[in-house]
C-alpha cells in the first residue's frame, strides 16, 4: 500500500540508520527475523506517534475528525467491523497487543496497517466501498498481514530495514527511538509483499468475512469493480486481480459455510446499513 510521499520524506533517516548499529545476531536463520510481539509494538507505537508529532505525516495523512454526531456514529461503525474482526481471530492468531484502528480523513482509495496492530483506513476508500462484506474483506486482509507477521518476512529480504530496525529496538533516547521509528515504519507500510503473503492475506480477509457472518465474496467484488474503475492505491502495488478473485471464489466454494452466506447475497453484505453510515462523509 503505497504512501510515496511519506516515504520520499523520511527515507533518509531509514537509509542513514545501518551506519549506526551493528548486524551481529540480528538474523536467526534463513527467512526469520528475531522480532518479538512487544518490539512490533513499539514500532508500530512510534509510527502511529508521528501522526499527530510530524510535520509531514500530519499533512499527508490528516487524521479523521467527526465535525457532527453523524460522523461520530461513522467512525465508531468502521472501528466497530474492525473490532469485530479482531475478536473473531483464532486464539492461535492473535498476537501479544491490542489493536488501534485510526481514520485518515483523505480522499484516497487507501487502507493499510503496519506492525504491532495498527490498522488505518482511508475516508476515500470508505466512500468506494460498496458495503459491510467488501470493507471487512479489505481490512481482514490488512489484519492478517500483522497477524500473520509478513513485515518480519520483508525484513528478512532487507538487510537496511533489518539493522534499520535493530537501530530503533535498541536505541535508549526518545527522541531519537522516534525519528528512527518512524523511517522504518514508513518504508514497512510501503513494502510491496510477495504472492504467497497476498494470497494469505486474500484467504484471511475471506475467512474473516466467514466467521463475522458477513458474504465472503466481498473482497472479491471489490477486486472486480477495481478493474473496471482503474486500480486504486490501495491495489496498485498487488498482483492481478483476476486470478485473486478466482483464488477467493474457490475458498468460498470449498467451504459449505462461506457457500452458504454467499448465496445469500445482498442479504449478508448488509449494503444499506454501510450506505447509510458512509452518507455521514
Amino acid at each position: 500500500m503505497p504512501i510515496s510521499n511519506l516515504r520520499r520524506h523520511l527515507l533518509p533517516v531509514a537509509v542513514a540508520l545501518p551506519l549506526l548499529v551493528s548486524c551481529a545476531g540480528f538474523f536467526g536463520g534463513v527467512g526469520e527475523v528475531l522480532v518479538s510481539d512487544q518490539e512490533e509494538a513499539k514500532l508500530g507505537a512510534e509510527f502511529n506517534k508521528t501522526l499527530t508529532t510530524n510535520d509531514t505525516a500530519m499533512r499527508e495523512m490528516p487524521l479523521y475528525v467527526p465535525k457532527n454526531a453523524a460522523q461520530a456514529e461513522l467512525q465508531n461503525y468502521i472501528i466497530g467491523l474492525a473490532k469485530e474482526i479482531v475478536a473473531s481471530l483464532p486464539a492461535s492468531e492473535k498476537p501479544g497487543y491490542d489493536f488501534t484502528y485510526t481514520l485518515i480523513d483523505k480522499d484516497v482509495e487507501n487502507a493499510f496497517a503496519v506492525p504491532g496492530g495498527y490498522v488505518y483506513i482511508y475516508t476515500g476508500i470508505l466512500k468506494k466501498m460498496q458495503n459491510e462484506s467488501e470493507l471487512i474483506g479489505v481490512l481482514g486482509h490488512e489484519i492478517t498481514h500483522v497477524t500473520h507477521h509478513h513485515y518480519r518476512r520483508q525484513l528478512a529480504k532487507s538487510t537496511a530495514l533489518g539493522l534499520a530496525l535493530e537501530g530503533v529496538l535498541g536505541a535508549t533516547n526518545a527522541g531519537q527511538v522516534s525519528q528512527m521509528a518512524a523511517g522504518v515504519a514508513f518504508q514497512l507500510a510501503g513494502l510491496k509483499f510477495s504472492r504467497s503473503d497476498e494470497s494469505e492475506a486474500d484467504k484471511g480477509g475471506t475467512l474473516a468475512l466467514g466467521r463475522t457472518n458477513r458474504n465472503p465474496m466481498g473482497i472479491a467484488t471489490y477486486f472486480e469493480r477495481a478493474q473496471s474503475m482503474g486500480v486504486p492505491e490501495w491495489l496498485s502495488d498487488h498482483p492481478g486481480n483476476s486470478n485473486r478473485v478466482k483464488a477467493v471464489t474457490a475458498i468460498v466454494n470449498d467451504d459449505p459455510k462461506l457457500k452458504q452466506l454467499a448465496d445469500l447475497g445482498a442479504t449478508s453484505a448488509y449494503t444499506d446499513r454501510y450506505k447509510q453510515h458512509v452518507s455521514a462523509l
